[in-house]
């Protein structure tokens, strides 16, 4: 005997609800400290490690369950993001603030907050560099894809699926405009600057502090620009292999008994400590050479975020320090750094933000599309239940076959339902899902007096299972 698996939905969200224009309520908000509103020193206070992040994610989970957030944390901005399938977002930015347990009244002004389709809009243009202080810059593509790699387990499918999709479009804009084929990141922008300053740096003699990927960027720049480079390692690191065979290594912790060997000094670590403190450095022998330009002595560039190198070390004698915002001063770049946003970059932005959104505004109705899609294909594996009988040799291949009618059935229902919504105006298709809804699932003879109620009283009704639950989940 064929058993029906009745699915209630509540039809009043077939309801459109208005949003900046679209019909819908993207329930997504972020809030973020940037170069533009804080320096260094405010930035820092805002910035995580890889571990700090892990444990503020975790944290933010556990008080708000009903949440998704990433957390997006680079030398020149801190972004919370969050979103809520159901209720309310908490606000971001003293979230932030309590994360990091920092005062939010002392900081309020140094947040920008977004909601819905500006913070939507902000990401797919920040992704592909537009909004880094280096336009067009590399590396930002791989800081967000970490971001939500380090959030698998706390992003939720709306903001897991938002940051996919900014990769992506970011992808698509490079590969189709170039924005960012040049080689533009911080590391460039270090050897930018220190030419700017008019240092000869042919044969100069360049410790790189760091081997990920900003040092390993810096040392190959460099080492082009005519620099003799010497890296430093972690003994308990096996990460030689990654380096280039030119360079020479020594151990991370013989930093300071070599350091007046060298005329540039470069750090960029992810360390939440100092890797050059004030002490050590004032211990090691004048810095009394000197490179041909207009600073002389010795040179150190602190490329990282919170910052690698004590800024105290400036105050020793023959000892000139650059930090990350002075570096990223656009005055000192060698190159046209000047990526004006055209029309084919805005064009690719505007069509992904609008298929992101399209996403999120249709995923509401996912459930009754299942709904509408089920109720036809068992409508039609009844119909032809006789058949199906007389066609199978025994009850497993006719269970089988019954199979195959319910899940051809869905499939041709899925192609006719969504060339609905590809083909038809919003309002149209919205009209159409909802009399197909009224008509095959409250309507329908068989849900009897359970679908018109639910459907008339507009109650979200729970699944009615009871002996098809196995031909339910083979349906599915």
């Amino acid at each position: 005997m064929y058993t029906l698996n009745i699915i209630f939905l509540d039809v009043r969200c077939l309801v459109p609800k208005q949003f900046d224009g679209y019909n819908y309520s993207m329930n997504i908000r972020m809030a973020g400290v940037d170069y533009t509103k804080a320096g260094v020193m405010e930035r820092e206070l805002f910035t995580f490690t890889a571990a700090a992040r892990e444990a503020a994610l975790n944290s933010a989970h556990e008080r708000y369950k009903e949440c998704g957030f990433v957390i997006i944390a680079t030398c020149n901005r801190t972004e919370l993001w969050v979103c809520a399938e159901n209720g309310d977002c908490p606000a971001p930015d003293r979230l932030l603030c309590e994360l990091k347990h920092i005062s939010f009244d002392e900081y309020r002004g140094l947040f920008i907050n977004r909601a819905g389709k500006d913070a939507v809009e902000h990401l797919f243009y920040l992704a592909c560099g537009l909004k880094s202080r280096i336009t067009g810059e590399n590396q930002i593509l791989s800081q967000i894809k970490d971001a939500v790699e380090a959030a698998r387990n706390y992003a939720l499918p709306v903001l897991w699926r938002l940051f996919q999709s900014v990769v992506s479009s970011a992808k698509r804009v490079k590969t189709e405009t170039g924005i960012t084929r040049a080689d533009v990141s911080i590391a460039s922008a270090a050897l930018d600057f220190i030419k700017a300053k008019g240092f000869d740096i042919r044969g100069a003699s360049c410790l790189v502090i760091g081997s990920g990927v900003i040092g390993r960027l810096c040392a190959e720049l460099f080492e082009k620009a005519g620099a003799d480079i010497t890296m430093t390692l972690r003994q308990h690191k096996n990460g030689k292999t990654l380096l280039n065979k030119n360079f020479r290594v020594i151990d991370y912790d013989d930093r300071y008994s070599l350091l007046q060997n060298y005329k540039i000094v470069i750090s960029a670590t992810v360390s939440p400590h100092h890797t050059l403190t004030y002490d050590e450095v004032s211990r090691c022998t004048s810095f009394d050479g000197s490179l041909t330009g207009s600073l002389g002595g010795a040179v150190f560039l602190d490329l990282a975020m919170p910052r690698d190198i004590d800024p105290d070390i400036k105050k020793i004698n023959g000892v000139t320090l650059f930090d990350i915002d002075e570096i990223n001063n656009p005055a000192y770049s060698g190159v046209s750094r000047d990526y004006r946003i055209n029309e084919q970059v805005k064009k690719i932005i505007d069509e992904e933000t609008a298929s992101f959104i399209e996403w999120y505004e249709f995923r509401e109705y996912v459930e009754i599309i299942k709904a509408i899609r089920n109720e036809a294909a068992a409508d039609l594996t009844e119909r032809v239940s006789t058949d199906i009988k007389n066609c199978a040799r025994d009850k497993t291949a006719e269970e089988n076959l019954r199979r195959a009618v319910t899940r051809s059935a869905g499939k041709v229902m899925d192609k006719l339902l969504f060339g609905l919504r590809d083909n038809l105006d919003e309002a149209l298709w919205k009209d159409c899902f909802a009399a197909l809804f009224k008509s095959s699932i409250a309507g329908a003879g068989r849900p009897g007096i359970y679908g018109a109620a639910a459907y008339n009283a507009g109650y979200n009704t729970s699944v009615i299972a009871g002996d098809a639950a196995e031909e339910a989940k083979a349906r599915a």
